[in-house]
């Protein structure tokens, strides 16, 4: 089983994965994905990633990373915090 920080940097690198998707879809579409399976990607409530568009230009991502904490990614800072 992996530990904790495994499992986190197995989601970080799904997580770039899904925000290459969503810039690509940008870049072609000219407007962001309504959901994850508009580029691609599985959604459930059961995560790991969760997507949500913020507004017409900006979105962000998260997953859980321990118990009560999660990672977010923010479209406009293009950073992970």
């Amino acid at each position: 089983m992996a530990c904790s920080g495994d499992l986190v940097q197995t989601k970080q690198i799904y997580g770039e994965e899904i925000i290459k998707a969503i810039e690509n879809f940008r870049d072609k579409s000219d407007r962001l994905p309504k959901s994850l399976t508009e580029v691609g990607f599985a959604e459930s409530e059961e995560g790991p990633i969760y997507y949500r568009q913020l507004s017409e230009t900006r979105y962000k991502l998260w997953y859980g990373a321990e118990l009560g904490e999660s990672v977010t990614y923010d479209s406009e800072r293009k950073s992970w915090q």
